[in-house]
């Protein structure tokens, strides 16, 4: 989720502020919020079942006064030495759904897969199995995403910022997202920052997160709800500035966070951690398309009057464009040929057409799956995948690719779920979708001149249709069996077996 003063009427007031925040952020000590749980265990044995046992000591105690049984990988059993006696009196059972228990939802803004993945094989995150992948919207932006976890309705764009035809005009993208307009998914969460900390999220992203991690703390500690949802912005802007090294450590305090809950609530809860997209994890440099898009003949303005009008949508700093313009194909045409540019998608009729430098596909949907025609190119690389679900059964005579296969076969691919995701991302996934949308290469970011004057250098982005953007995790221990390998954005909560309350529900 990004913020941008540039595009607002009183942009002078808020430069003002953004500077002042700048400097105050800059100078300040930047206290951070410090959990009260041990890096790991003091202590790690084997038992003759092979099974291990991880020993803890917790508090002012003289020897380990918590063990934790792990089978498989996981946590099994927790034992507590309330008499600090040196044997366990208590022993409770992690294994299994415990629908009684309560059950705590963390929610980070971008986190990749692989991250997740690497440091659960390091070790970490043992109260849980092992991660699985979730597929994010295209783009992959915060809002959208997070509309269809909730299954809320669709947000007015992909980002605060867009055109709006009915007006001929842009959104005022900075009171759209400060008044959160654009983000139906909040009044399903317990716990999220307010939307004017979006500026501090990325000049001083620990400050933020620490205040997030206290709160969190807080709720888990005190709330008596069945279900209470956390979701943290500050991560976000961790990862923009410090990349895989800030993540790391983000995700650190966060497995300490469930650790020490779990122990002050003598096991009794349950805990399932999300993202809502990931993150490149790769430093990028900004782009712009004014001096191809005009070297095309188009013109570079704020509202459609003319047939060579483009508006060019730059908001925050990601990994993808979008554009408005009654000529999409031939934007797109002359955009694919952007040094930056590995994709550029429009809809045409009832088709959506993928474009790259070598050609052209297009995409159709049908009751069971889509129609990928690559007989012009295939810039989507699908060839191989579809020729294989062919030889499975799972493609029909008139071409139909079967979605669920397609998925399951695409998750690890270069673009995952790409016919899915881009269909949706023209057709009911925001309300006023652009007419070209261009994918990036991991490299290059598009965005707000002005924000990235404050933050470059922008050391990990997202937004891209790559696998870098669009794949995150779920770790869940709510559930008796494991969760299934993939899963789209619009199916974690019914994996995870959990219905969130409305504010009006919770009495709110």
């Amino acid at each position: 989720m990004t913020w941008n003063a540039s595009s607002h009427p009183r942009s002078h007031v808020l430069t003002a502020a953004l500077v002042g925040a700048f400097v105050l952020c800059t100078f300040a000590s930047g206290c951070r919020y410090h959990l009260d749980w041990p890096d790991g265990p003091i202590h790690t044995r084997s038992t003759d079942s092979g099974a291990a046992i991880r020993l803890y000591r917790i508090g002012d105690v003289q020897q380990p006064n918590y063990h934790q049984r792990l089978k498989e990988g996981r946590v099994a059993t927790l034992s507590f030495d309330i008499d600090t006696e040196g044997q366990p009196g208590e022993t409770v059972n992690m294994f299994g759904a415990h629908p009684d228990r309560p059950h705590f939802v963390i929610i980070l803004d971008g986190i990749p897969f692989d991250l997740v993945k690497a440091m659960y094989e390091e070790g970490r995150f043992r109260l849980f199995s092992s991660p699985s992948r979730i597929i994010s919207v295209f783009p992959a932006m915060t809002d959208t995403a997070l509309s269809r976890v909730f299954q809320t309705k669709p947000c007015l764009a992909t980002e605060a910022l867009f055109f709006d035809r009915d007006k001929n005009a842009l959104s005022n993208g900075n009171d759209v997202y400060l008044s959160g307009e654009n983000a139906p998914w909040t009044p399903s969460v317990d716990y999220h920052a307010p939307q004017n900390v979006a500026v501090n999220t990325y000049l001083s992203p620990w400050s933020v997160f620490s205040t997030e991690l206290r709160e969190m703390h807080r709720l888990f500690q005190e709330t008596d709800a069945a279900v209470a949802v956390a979701y943290s912005v500050g991560t976000a802007g961790i990862g923009t500035r410090e990349g895989e090294k800030g993540l790391r450590a983000c995700l650190r305090e966060i497995d300490k966070l469930c650790e020490r809950i779990t122990y002050d609530r003598r096991g009794k809860v349950r805990f399932s951690i999300l993202a809502d997209h990931g993150h490149t994890l790769e430093p990028c440099r900004r782009v712009s398309f004014r001096k191809m898009l005009a070297a095309a003949g188009f013109r570079v303005t704020k509202s459609l009057t003319a047939a060579n009008d483009v508006v060019v949508v730059s908001f925050g700093i990601v990994t993808y464009a979008q554009l408005y313009t009654d000529r999409p194909r031939s934007v797109a045409a002359a955009l694919v040929h952007h040094p930056a540019v590995d994709l550029a998608l429009y809809r045409e009729d009832d088709r959506v057409i993928a474009q790259n430098a070598d050609g052209l596909a297009t995409i159709q949907e049908r009751p069971t799956g889509f129609v990928y025609d690559a007989s012009n190119g295939d810039p989507l690389a699908l060839a191989p995948i579809i020729d294989r679900l062919r030889a499975e059964g799972h493609v029909a005579d008139d071409g139909t690719i079967a979605d669920r296969p397609l998925l399951a076969a695409t998750a690890d691919h270069k673009y995952p779920d790409p016919l899915h995701r881009i269909w949706s991302s023209f057709n009911g996934l925001v309300v006023k979708p652009a007419d070209v949308i261009v994918s990036l290469k991991p490299d290059a970011c598009h965005g707000s001149k002005f924000f990235h004057f404050f933050v470059a250098p922008v050391a990990s982005t997202h937004g891209s249709l790559d696998d870098l953007s669009s794949v995150t995790f779920l770790l869940t221990n709510a559930r008796a069996d494991v969760l299934p390998d993939i899963l789209r954005v619009e199916d974690v909560l019914k994996a995870l077996d959990v219905q969130i309350p409305s504010h009006n529900q919770r009495g709110e």
